[in-house]
């Protein structure tokens, strides 16, 4: 498999990208968990500049991870590795003022300034806006000041981090950016049908998150249920969720998929489209690390099979937005 090139930032990077939200340690928000679980930074930063030692050139991070801490250890990394060069993505959510006033005003410039003082870098590679209102009607709204941005050599390229199927494609018919962010795996493959033929005639690149269901796509689920500390954020998840989706996975394995190979055909699925730019997967130990890189390693070097069978396997999520 060859590099994936971006349409908007005219360059090439390896297919999998190292997911940065599972490093950014414990967290609350709404008084709820919304991290993976407690790591101490300095193994973050470990995990971190060994990614970057095995050849990941593609980091997604979010200001809404811990507060900037996801950043700020990212940033620590990319100062260690100047001599690298490795593409940024980061994504920053609208106010409340901004999404009522339709508009994008000097306090949003100075969040993303405070994005690259954390990223200790002088220029953010990609800026998605994260998560905003599906019918925010990006044809109506005022962003002139991404363009402001871009000509002050601040940012690269904009898009949107969808919440839904449903913002993303208005993203996309509403000519908002060159990139686009959601959900796709195995078991949601609503994008292939509904999100990349319109992505490739209007060449936006696609980066695929939640590749491996929350980390639920693994041999480790085959045989032992999910039992998730109160600090990780799965440990909110409906139930019935995630009985559909170990449900999923058993029938997967059953229907031929190895147990060995669970995890690399679920990310081989998601790489393989010519509208996905970056699978990103979240790593948060040097053991997840080795074995991401691997199959980094397998799939560039095109050592791999395809076997995919997704017989009595539903499309999407029930009740997925």
């Amino acid at each position: 498999m060859k590099k994936k090139f971006w349409h908007g930032l005219n360059r090439e990077t390896n297919p999998i990208g190292f997911g940065c939200w599972q490093i950014a340690g414990s967290h609350k928000v709404n008084n709820k968990p919304h991290g993976w679980g407690h790591i101490e930074p300095k193994e973050a930063i470990n995990v971190l500049t060994a990614a970057i030692d095995y050849g990941f050139d593609f980091f997604d991070t979010a200001q809404g991870y811990n507060f900037g801490q996801s950043e700020k250890l990212l940033g620590q990394a990319i100062k260690k590795n100047k001599e690298k060069d490795i593409v940024v993505c980061t994504k920053i959510t609208l106010s409340q003022d901004e999404i009522k006033n339709r508009k994008l005003g000097s306090d949003f410039q100075r969040r993303v300034e405070s994005s690259l003082d954390n990223l200790q870098v002088e220029i953010i590679d990609i800026l998605l806006i994260h998560n905003p209102p599906d019918d925010i009607g990006w044809n109506t709204f005022d962003y002139a000041l991404l363009d402001n941005l871009k000509a002050q050599g601040k940012i690269k390229i904009y898009g949107v981090s969808s919440r839904s199927i449903l913002g993303a494609q208005r993203a996309i018919d509403e000519n908002f950016g060159t990139t686009i962010e959601w959900v796709f795996n195995i078991f949601e493959r609503r994008p292939m049908k509904l999100l990349f033929p319109a992505l490739e005639e209007k060449k936006i690149d696609f980066i695929a998150r939640s590749p491996l269901s929350r980390g639920l796509i693994t041999q480790k689920y085959i045989n032992d249920f999910p039992n998730f500390n109160e600090d990780d954020f799965r440990s909110t998840l409906p139930k019935d969720w995630i009985d559909w989706t170990i449900n999923s996975l058993r029938k997967f394995h059953q229907n031929g998929v190895s147990k060995k190979s669970i995890t690399e055909q679920a990310i081989l699925y998601c790489v393989l489209p010519q509208a996905v730019k970056s699978c990103i997967v979240g790593i948060k130990t040097q053991q997840q690390l080795k074995e991401i890189a691997e199959i980094q390693n397998n799939l560039l070097s095109e050592s791999y099979s395809e076997t995919f069978n997704f017989e009595d396997i539903l499309e999407n999520y029930p009740e997925w937005n």
